[in-house]
């Protein structure tokens, strides 16, 4: 009996020392998800001029902020079959549920973390429509660097992206174009110079 006794109970020290340790690693690893969007703060190097930068973080960034800039962000497709005009890059549902998982991000970034953005929108019978970008806010300024805009992705794709819970070591500000989209400005951004990718949005003191 004694023994029994003893048995359960290094056994339930054993579940709750696991439990808290997966939970200590969650947190550690500052990786949020909801759904197929997955935000994390992430190390990653931007450089202006030559140099490094520094970011303005940890920022304290309302949910209508971060939603009204997601909302505004366009771009246009290039290529032979492209489709004409132009085209939000983020849909309604995107935008919602990625909003306080960026806020959160962004209130425990250290200054050398961005906000990594993944998402899928576009959703169509076994093929998907790929975002990837990365956030950060320096000379108040809120950044948003694109790697990918709407890229189609095959069911493998999809697949493949599921069960790597769409983390990516990308690293867009390294990139200054692509061939397939380029970002339209809305008032209020800018690109960053050089690049077709980067956008820039003021944010008031």
């Amino acid at each position: 009996m004694r023994n029994q006794k003893l048995r359960r109970a290094i056994f339930f020290a054993a579940v709750i020392c696991i439990t808290f340790f997966c939970q200590l690693r969650d947190v550690h690893a500052n990786i949020y998800r909801y759904g197929m969007i997955t935000v994390k703060n992430e190390e990653l190097p931007v450089e202006r001029n030559g140099r490094r930068v520094q970011f303005n973080h940890p920022y304290k960034l309302t949910e209508n902020v971060i939603a009204d800039a997601l909302s505004s962000i366009y771009y246009k497709e290039k290529g032979l079959f492209k489709r004409k005009g132009v085209l939000r890059v983020f849909q309604d549902k995107e935008v919602k549920h990625s909003v306080p998982l960026i806020v959160q991000a962004f209130s425990v970034a250290t200054p050398t973390q961005v906000i990594s953005v993944s998402s899928y929108s576009e959703r169509v019978v076994l093929t998907d429509k790929y975002n990837y970008c990365i956030l950060f806010v320096t000379d108040h300024g809120l950044n948003i660097a694109f790697g990918h805009v709407h890229k189609f992705q095959t069911y493998n794709d999809i697949m493949s992206g599921k069960k790597k819970y769409l983390i990516t070591r990308e690293n867009p500000a390294h990139k200054r174009r692509s061939s397939f989209w380029e970002l339209v400005l809305s008032p209020g951004q800018r690109l960053e110079p050089g690049h077709e990718n980067w956008l820039i949005i003021g944010l008031s003191n």
